[in-house]
């Protein structure tokens, strides 16, 4: 038998089989490098979209923090004093607060508006851009919003406000509108619908303001007392011009009037003033069998509990002692520079004469935890004691508005109280503290 030829199973037919086996293997390598080139494509093309997607959610969150951030900054501006165009509080009485720069509220019927220079685009709109350190601020009386020192570019998130009527529009209570972006842009910040700067967050904030009145209910009376009233050492008088139907009363008190030899009674013009048609004491209503703590009584005026009244973002407690005593100086400076805020002296006053402390057309409200020392001066307001037993000793004062005791008063000296209802007015629509209403808010 003859043997096979070497070349038909020799080393050239093992070659050509490894050539083969090599070519199928750079085959299925390509398809793998294929495969994970379109996973990698489609991954990094995720991965774009994930970032783009999360820079728009941040961009977008931080648009609607600002606007939040806006209305939580416009509620506190409007219960602060008198400001600067920064927005920054200053001591200069002729400047205007915040309040009065933006808003007009009618002392009749307590409506508020906006002032006019509000409704013309950004023309005089509270403006804040935050700068990576701080928020600066511009509050116009008027022109257009300048910032110095405004970041030129990058992330900084800005809001814009202004104050708008809707069509009910209740007594105390206004619309502000926060519209915020990521960057201070005019077209940003405007108030179209259309987003005007790409690429930047933007979001639009309404929410309802209320004024939480200093003085909900005014006092009947030009003299209030829970208590007994003591006018023994006294040469007072005490009238209520009010005209209209019903009792004009002078003096309303829960216990007893003592004293009152030297009364003088002083009514509407025309009336004739007589104690039985001025004068309500003791009256049960009032009495400690009725309401038999102070609180209750301070309640019944101010609607809240005192230590809330106190405490409001809107009143000032003022410490009374030798370092800073609670002198007329003191108070007209405070009262000057904070119209419209409740200032609540934690201690004795004496309000030792000089120029009148408030006026006609911006009265205060004091609140009294000690006595009370006045000689020759005029008060235009409302002054309240909380003292158990109130010593008020007074030399030729006069007072335009109220005075309330919350226990029993003992009035000492000349003293002409004089129920001003316009006053009293003042101070129910235009004194208090600005407050959002629950549930009074939309997004846009």
């Amino acid at each position: 038998m003859n043997a096979p030829h070497p070349s038909l199973h020799g080393p050239r037919c093992r070659g050509g089989a490894r050539r083969q086996r090599g070519l199928a293997t750079l085959v299925v390598v390509s398809m793998l490098f294929f495969i994970v080139s379109l996973v990698a494509a489609y991954a990094n093309r995720n991965l774009i979209f994930e970032q783009r997607t999360s820079a728009n959610q941040a961009r977008s969150t931080l648009a609607f923090e600002t606007a939040d951030a806006g209305v939580e900054w416009a509620a506190s501006m409007l219960n602060l004093g008198r400001i600067d165009d920064t927005c920054e509080p200053v001591d200069d009485a002729a400047a205007t607060s915040f309040r009065e720069r933006y808003l007009e509220i009618d002392a009749t019927t307590g409506l508020v508006q906006p002032r006019a220079n509000m409704a013309a685009g950004s023309v005089s709109l509270p403006t804040c851009v935050h700068n990576g350190t701080q928020w600066l601020c511009s509050c116009p009386a008027t022109g257009a919003p300048t910032i110095a020192g405004a970041p030129a570019g990058g992330v900084a998130p800005a809001f814009r406000l202004r104050f708008v009527q809707r069509p009910v529009n209740r007594p105390g209570t206004v619309w502000v509108e926060v519209q915020a972006c990521t960057r201070l842009d005019d077209a940003c910040l405007g108030t179209g619908a259309v987003n005007a700067t790409a690429g930047e967050g933007r979001a639009k904030t309404a929410v309802l303001l209320a004024l939480r009145s200093a003085l909900p209910s005014p006092p009947v009376a030009a003299l209030v007392a829970r208590g007994t009233v003591d006018l023994s050492d006294s040469v007072v008088r005490v009238s209520n011009p009010q005209q209209g139907s019903g009792r004009n009363l002078a003096i309303h008190a829960g216990g007893a009037l003592s004293g009152d030899g030297a009364l003088v009674l002083g009514g509407a013009a025309g009336e004739i003033a007589s104690a039985s048609t001025q004068i309500l004491a003791p009256d049960a209503a009032l009495s400690t069998a009725i309401m038999p703590a102070g609180d209750w009584f301070f309640g019944s005026l101010f609607g809240i509990q005192a230590t809330v009244y106190r405490d409001q973002p809107a009143s000032l407690p003022l410490p009374c002692n030798v370092a800073s005593p609670c002198n007329a100086a003191r108070l007209r400076a405070v009262a000057a520079r904070n119209p419209g805020r409740i200032l609540w002296a934690q201690g004795d006053v004496d309000l030792d004469g000089g120029a009148a402390l408030g006026s006609a057309a911006e009265p205060v409200m004091l609140v009294v935890e000690g006595n009370l020392a006045a000689n020759d001066i005029q008060v235009h307001g409302l002054i309240y004691g909380r003292k158990d037993s109130w010593s008020f000793t007074a030399n030729n004062l006069k007072v335009f508005g109220a005075v309330v005791a919350e226990n029993d008063l003992t009035l000492s000296g000349p003293v002409d109280v004089t129920r001003n209802a316009n006053v009293l007015n003042l101070l129910r629509w235009r004194h208090g503290s600005f407050v959002r209403v629950p549930g009074g808010w939309s997004d846009y």
